[in-house]
Parts: structure tokens; sequence; C-alpha cells
């Protein structure tokens, strides 16, 4: 209700003596009628970030000599749209410890929609193993909604990615092929990939032509028709590459390295190049410290071992401790910290806080190594 102030003397104060009266007409006058706590925008943003959603494991096939495609399919709400390229963690209980990893979805984002999600996992870590060996088809697990950037942005990326993958980095492409194919990405797409033999491409190279993709399938070990020998070099790459070309890596660091070298050399644009980080593995050390790690999640408070040569995610998964964690490199902040006592480290390419979280000793536990008894206020995990 409106306050108007008058000109005329003493009027002010008639006024607002009789706004308590009009206040009250006013109220008694407002139909009963329910008012609207969820609009539109509030519905979208639920569907869009759903949080952590139950899904089951659909089915397991193995795809290639140490690769398996899993399928999940929603066991409660939908699997939130995505963009091609990224990436969803998983989460479960396996034996006494929870274990979190990110896995790519080679699925297209339609997919999503329809209620199933595809992973490709390599035999390659606890969890990955696990899934692979131990969890039988209906396994309960949690998803993590997509994260990352590793996909085509029109204002950053050129209008052809050139995408070299090795092993299971071929992941974020096959879902970016699915994608173009189906029309919701408008981008061409050359797939250079390595692999030993033949034996180890988890994918079928003919299946995913389509207009806008090629794939180029490079073998290291094993001589054959149809495929190219060697490494990724530059000749090979320079066959690939015009003035419209953006390069996306996926694979394991030393991939990174080598071919980042030939670019070099071939005079690429090192702006035009991006590449998805691999998760923090353990820390090379002359000799395995343990030390005490005090965690508090809210009220709680857990006591537990945590090793000098281990990230702190790692410790709190081995003790059984649902931890909030998504990248597993540091880049994405997810599992955003405080430490309140003891001494840490942080490798300077995995440290990706802001000036204000090293002030205010804040870390992300996922690339971050114990020096000393510490303790840690880590937020909580509600999946």
């Amino acid at each position: 209700m409106a306050f108007k102030r008058s000109n005329v003397p003493g009027e002010d104060i008639k006024l607002a003596m009789g706004m308590t009266a009009k206040r009250r007409q006013l109220i008694d006058e407002t139909p009963a009628t329910p008012l609207v706590y969820e609009y539109g925008v509030n519905r979208l943003a639920k569907a869009l970030h759903p949080g952590y959603v139950k899904a089951l494991i659909a089915d397991k096939v193995s795809c290639s000599a140490d690769c398996w495609k899993i399928t999940l399919a929603s066991a409660g709400g939908v699997f939130p749209y995505f963009r091609a390229g990224q990436f969803i963690t998983l989460s479960c209980k396996a034996g006494e410890s929870f274990l979190s990893r990110p896995y790519s979805i080679i699925s297209s984002p339609k997919d999503a929609l329809a209620g199933k999600l595809e992973i490709m996992v390599q035999r390659k870590g606890l969890f990955s193993s696990f899934l692979i060996d131990e969890a039988p088809e209906g396994t309960e697990l949690w998803v993590g909604e997509p994260s990352g950037d590793f996909h085509h942005d029109d204002i950053r990326d050129r209008g052809h990615i050139l995408a070299i993958a090795g092993g299971s980095g071929v992941t974020p492409f096959l879902s970016m092929i699915k994608a173009v194919s189906e029309g919701s990405e408008k981008f061409r797409l050359t797939l250079v990939y390595g692999a030993r033999t033949r034996a180890h491409i988890p994918f079928d190279p003919d299946a995913f032509k389509c207009d806008g993709v090629d794939a180029v399938i490079v073998l290291s070990e094993e001589e054959a028709e149809g495929y190219r020998h060697g490494f990724i070099t530059a000749d090979l790459l320079s066959e690939y590459i015009d003035d419209d070309t953006s390069v996306f890596m996926c694979g394991p660091d030393a991939m990174y390295r080598f071919v980042r070298g030939e670019l070099q050399g071939l005079g690429f644009d090192p702006s035009r190049i991006r590449q998805e980080r691999n998760s923090v593995g353990d820390r090379k050390v002359d000799e395995i410290k343990h030390f005490n790690l005090i965690v508090h999640i809210r009220d709680a408070v857990y006591e537990l071992d945590a090793a000098n040569n281990e990230t702190l995610i790692t410790a709190l998964e081995r003790a059984g401790i649902p931890a909030v964690v998504r990248c597993r490199n540091g880049s994405c902040g997810f599992c955003h910290s405080r430490v309140l006592n003891g001494e840490y480290f942080i490798a300077a390419k995995d440290d990706f806080r802001r000036s204000a979280d090293k002030k205010f000793n804040y870390i992300h536990p996922c690339s971050t190594y114990p020096e000393s008894d510490i303790e840690i206020d880590i937020p909580i995990m509600n999946p």
C-alpha cells in the first residue's frame, strides 16, 4: 500500500492514522486464493539442476580389451540435459568405502531426456574395477549433475573440432559425434584416435560416420588396412588443420605433452587448444607418512587416518565418509572446504583457488595432500 505525502499541514498525520484500517480492509477483501510457491523458472531450474539423481546399472557390455560400456537408467526423477562432452560423477558404497569418480558421458543429450545415460569405464583404478567386476546389473548409484566446460562453444571455439584422443579419452567425443548426428550440435568434427591395436579400440569407427564427422584411427603396435600406423605426429595433424580449426584433446598427460609439441612445430595457435584435465592421483613422496585427519561435516565430527601420498578426498572415501566431489582435479571448486588446523600441499598445476581462498585457508580436498595432522570443515553431501 503506497503512502503519498501531502502538502496540506497536518494531513500526513491524518493519512498515517488511517493506514491501519485501510490495510485491514484490503486484507479482508482479498480472495482466499493459495499463493503461488513454484514459478516456471523454478521448475526449469530444478529440471536443469536436480542435484543427485538415483540410478541403476541397466546393462554392461565389453567394448574393447580393457573398456566396458555401462548403461544407467534413472531410478527416480530424470537425468538433466547436458552439453555433449561434459561428465557426471558417480557415487556408491563399495565395501567399507564410499567412492565417487567422474566419468565422461558417451550417450547423446537427447538420450538423457529419455532416462538413459551411457558411460565408458576403463579397467583402471578401484572404482572402475568395482563397476566392471563386482557391481551387478541393478546396482544403485548416485549420479551428480553434468559438469565441465569441455564442450563446443560457438563464441569460444572454431567451427571445426580436431578431436585428439587416446584410451578412454575418446568418451566425450563419442557424445559429441552423436550430438552432431542428431542435430543438437552444429559443428564439424574430425576424430584422430590413437590405440595400440584394433582390439583396444572401444568403439566401431564406422558406426559414427555421418555428415560433418570423420574418424582417423592410428595404431601404434599393429598395421592394418584402413588404419594409420605409428603415432599422432605433426605430419598427420597437418592434414586436418585449417583456419577454422580448434583442437580438443582428451587422454593421458603424456599424449598432451607430445601432441602439444607437434602442434607447436606447426605454428598452431595454443589459444585454440583445449584439453580435458585428468584426475589428481597419488603423490610421489620419499617416505609415506600417516597423519591424523579430523573432519567436521556440520555437527558431525570424524577422526581418521590420512597418508601424505594421497589426497584428502581419497582418505575420506577410504574411510566410508560421503564427501562432496566432482572433477577430482581441483578446477571446479565443488568440494570447497576450510582448513581449521594443520599443514598441507597443493601442486601448482592443480591449485585453482582464488586469492581469497588462500587468504582464509580454503582448499579443494580433491587436490590437497596432508603434510601434518590436519583438521578440516567440509560441505555436506545431500544425495
